[in-house]
């Protein structure tokens, strides 16, 4: 009897398209999240504390119109800015880590699937999570104080809400770079928590500590930063004594360094180095 050799056959199947791998990375990594029970209960208790109270309140004074100094002083709020970090700490940190400590990031390149690709996943998982905070509860005060608005003149308020809805999507955008690059750089998705967190803090602090000396110094606070350029968005301008060039640089560049940093961790994580 004769040896049958293998044959292979080629596949004849349709190949999903780079959209659609970076839509079930962000749909998986989402739907694990909303798994966390503690997860859920910070958010809960973030949305409470920092939206359900403002909204009563706000809805039941006399108004005439949506506000624009009671948008800017909510996105400005420090109890939000303090949740925010605490929720992004808590969504990044196993959005890389995880994968390479359980070898599932080999997984992933063995497709064919690009470094961009691949973080378009991740941080489309991480804002759709990071969104249920920061993005819809703002939208719907908005909202919910131009339904109980006195006047009848919607432009102003319109106004008010369009300025709200990019507001709440720098909100959302703003951390998760660096998040993500912090849970890049470990294996212990706990170490990504508290890393991320303290960085903040502690940037925070120095901020505190210099401002006296110079002013410009309280632009190296991310939460200072995020009340300029909401102060500036809803028509309050910057402050006189803060150097805008500066200011534009670290807007910028608390977006933008992580995330070219974090390309090039993932890109030489993806071929080995």
């Amino acid at each position: 009897m004769g040896i049958d050799p293998i044959r292979y056959k080629p596949w004849s199947g349709e190949r999903t398209s780079t959209r659609d791998r970076v839509f079930i990375i962000a749909k998986t990594f989402f739907r694990q999240k909303l798994k966390s029970k503690l997860l859920l209960a910070f958010l809960m208790l973030g949305v409470i504390l920092v939206f359900v109270f403002p909204i009563i309140f706000n809805a039941m004074i006399p108004h005439d119109t949506l506000d624009a100094r009671t948008m800017a002083f909510q996105m400005s709020d420090r109890l939000f800015f303090m949740f925010t970090i605490l929720l992004a700490a808590l969504i990044c940190s196993d959005s890389i880590a995880e994968d390479l400590r359980s070898n599932s990031f080999v997984l992933y390149f063995s497709k064919a699937i690009k470094a961009e690709s691949y973080l378009a996943g991740k941080m489309g998982g991480t804002i759709l999570t990071l969104s249920l905070f920061c993005f819809i509860p703002p939208i719907l005060m908005a909202i919910v104080l131009m339904g109980t608005q006195s006047g009848s003149s919607y432009d102003a308020s319109l106004g008010v809400l369009g300025r709200t809805i990019i507001a709440s999507i720098v909100a959302t955008l703003f951390f998760i770079p660096f998040s993500v690059l912090i849970s890049s750089l470990t294996t212990r998705r706990s170490y990504a928590a508290v890393g991320t967190f303290m960085a903040f803090f502690v940037l925070t602090i120095i901020s505190a500590i210099f401002t006296d000396i110079d002013p410009n110094w309280k632009l190296i606070d991310p939460g200072n930063v995020l009340t300029i350029f909401y102060d500036s968005l809803y028509g309050f301008g910057i402050p006189s004594n803060v150097n805008i060039g500066l200011f534009s640089a670290m807007f910028i560049g608390f977006i933008f360094i992580p995330l070219t940093l974090l390309y090039l961790r993932i890109s030489m994580k993806a071929v080995g180095k």
